[in-house]
């Protein structure tokens, strides 16, 4: 009789499966936190010279006193 409760195989198979996830887990972590960098320089010549909005101003605008009728 073959006695099917003891396993003659190896945990190779579960090692393997934890370290793809773990680089899976980094691949993705590398995406999200190095991969997409963007240039975040500045040139020094080019600071103050953009143009700013002005601000608004606080006042409401003025009405009319008589009703325009036609």
């Amino acid at each position: 009789m073959v006695d099917y409760t003891q396993s003659k195989s190896s945990s190779s198979g579960g090692i393997g499966f934890i370290i793809a996830a773990v680089i899976v887990v980094l691949v993705l972590l590398f995406a999200l936190f190095a991969g997409g960098s963007v240039e975040t320089t500045t040139d020094p010549a080019a600071v103050g010279t953009t143009e700013t909005a002005p601000l608004a101003d606080d006042t409401a605008p003025a009405v009319p006193t008589a009703p325009a009728t036609e």
